[in-house]
């Protein structure tokens, strides 16, 4: 059921749970006051509502770092103010809710999850207080393993244990994110946009089995190379030189997904020699990880990392969590050393690219068809 609300007002965030003390810690005396308002009104179904509304706009507003980014950035510590959105296991929250209304006395629920990081998995956990769900339908969406958006203050941090105090948990809707609906069967519900669904890319075999080689071809092909043949693959006549410190390595605003041109900024790693034929760790990404934060720094829709081998997990989830900061939500998009091959092979192979030098990827067809000693697969 959708909550009442006046056309004005955004609807990006359902609260299962609020901390309302903490919260009154957070916003100040005009929002407090506009919350007393809004709840009189009755506009919405109660003070919940009208708080989650208020948290809307506080957070539009004020940055607020993601637990992983927190993480990498060496910021994470007792008593700073941290998000995430992560698949918890919840306990039986529904009981724990109804006994805690009968009266049972230091009831709490409880939750954990595992955060992808350089380190490895680190544990998230912690618990709050039942009795402050906002509605029944928390009791279904605080149950068995469900991914919810919280903004907490961490409460213990160790490299492999990190606790959480909530100060909301809630579904975070992103149903217009950049203009663009959000639909169910894309990926990541469609805020992370897919190779294949680039209209410039069309008629590459992303499906194809990924092989070892295509990587030791990705080996061979300078990063500049691959800037220049991607522009050229999007129809960018503008190849930037490299230069220390720039927010992005490619700049576009010819990026086409469903019939509509986006602005992309990309972050583009080659194998440096070998230095970097590996997968790709945040600490491959500057200093806790800054090429990518000056990579959300840009005012693109899209937010591009490409490298000439694997990405890891905890890569993917910073970029994510940098694209999904509420100040500016925006796409993102991997291109990994497999999908970077196949691109750059097909285009290539249908003589889309010219005058590529010794050593690129029009090599590509007669190394990657070969296997040991010249055999072919």
């Amino acid at each position: 059921m959708r909550l009442r609300r006046s056309p004005v007002e955004s609807q990006s965030l359902y609260a299962w749970f609020l901390h309302v003390g903490m919260l009154d810690a957070l916003f100040d005396d005009a929002a407090r006051s506009r919350i007393v308002r809004r709840a009189r009104q009755k506009l919405m179904s109660g003070d919940a509502d009208a708080y989650t509304r208020e948290l809307e706009k506080w957070l539009a507003a004020h940055p607020v770092r993601a637990l992983d980014v927190a993480v990498a950035t060496k910021q994470c510590r007792p008593g700073v103010l941290v998000w995430c959105e992560l698949p918890f296991h919840w306990s039986d929250v529904s009981s724990e809710r109804r006994r805690s209304h009968q009266g049972e006395p230091d009831l709490r629920s409880s939750f954990h999850s595992g955060l992808d990081t350089a380190d490895g998995t680190a544990r998230v956990h912690g618990t709050f207080d039942p009795s402050r769900l906002t509605c029944s339908t928390a009791n279904s969406e605080l149950s068995g393993v469900r991914t919810q958006y919280m903004l907490a203050q961490v409460a213990g941090y160790s490299a492999d244990d990190i606790e959480l105090r909530p100060v909301a948990i809630g579904a975070r809707l992103l149903s217009e994110v950049g203009g663009w609906v959000d639909r169910l069967d894309r990926p990541e519900g469609g805020q992370r946009i897919a190779p294949d669904e680039v209209e410039q890319f069309r008629g590459v075999d992303f499906a194809r089995t990924p092989h070892h080689q295509d990587l030791r071809v990705m080996q061979q092909i300078p990063e500049s190379e691959v800037k220049r043949q991607l522009a050229r693959a999007l129809g960018e006549p503008v190849v930037p030189k490299d230069r220390g410190g720039e927010q992005s390595d490619l700049w576009t605003a010819r990026l086409r997904v469903a019939g509509r041109s986006y602005t992309a900024a990309f972050l583009l790693k080659g194998p440096a020699g070998g230095r970097l034929a590996r997968p790709m760790t945040i600490g491959m990404l500057g200093k806790n990880g800054d090429q990518l934060q000056r990579l959300a720094s840009t005012p693109a829709e899209v937010l591009v990392i490409q490298h000439c081998h694997e990405v890891r997990p905890e890569v993917v989830g910073m970029l994510r969590s940098l694209a999904s900061d509420f100040r500016h939500v925006r796409h993102y998009m991997v291109l990994d050393g497999y999908e970077t091959f196949a691109i750059l092979h097909q285009k290539a192979a249908a003589n889309e690219f010219t005058e590529s030098p010794a050593g690129s990827v029009t090599e590509s067809p007669r190394v990657a068809t070969q296997g040991p000693k010249g055999r072919p697969h």
